[in-house]
């Protein structure tokens, strides 16, 4: 007797067509995927004299951002009149007249010895800085006051941290 033979039309046919079926998917994808070349196409010279000519795109800089690198300074305890003035006069020895910074930390040291009173200290300096409007810290996007510690500088001092903007301005 002869043996009927098995078609593939089982499993093994559906595992076929699934597997054709994702391998087709794929191709749609990385085709999808490809990225076309952003320069304008420029026309082949013909007889006539006109001619079509195109320039390069601007070229942009490296982003704005803040650089990794901090510069510190002691801010002593200093009346009110006087600690814009002074704080000024501190930061531009610093970083100089033209620096841009971009972020600023206070860390004041406590008056009283108790902890949360460095807080106060420095955002009571920062109550004063921000307002004023001093041209460094222009482009600053936050100045944020924390507690220091009794090595950060006398009673009532604050450490301050600058981080300056990096790349073209």
């Amino acid at each position: 007797m002869r043996r009927r033979r098995a078609t593939a039309s089982g499993t093994l046919g559906m595992a076929g067509w699934l597997f054709a079926e994702l391998a087709l998917l794929l191709v749609v994808v990385v085709i999808g995927s490809e990225i076309s070349d952003p320069r304008p196409v420029t026309a082949a010279p013909t007889s006539t004299s006109t001619t079509t000519t195109t320039t390069p795109p601007p070229s942009v800089g490296a982003p704005q951002g803040l650089s990794l690198t901090s510069r510190k300074f002691r801010m002593p305890a200093t009346p009110d009149a006087e600690a814009v003035a002074k704080f000024r006069d501190l930061m531009t020895a610093e970083i100089g007249p033209d620096a841009k910074v971009g972020l600023v930390l206070l860390f004041g040291v406590s008056r009283t010895g108790s902890l949360g009173d460095g807080a106060v200290v420095s955002e009571h300096l920062r109550s004063l800085v921000v307002p004023a409007g001093i041209t460094q810290l222009a482009s600053a996007v936050d100045v944020r006051a924390y507690i220091g510690s009794a090595s950060d500088g006398a009673s009532g001092d604050v450490l301050v941290e600058l981080f300056l903007m990096s790349g073209p301005s």
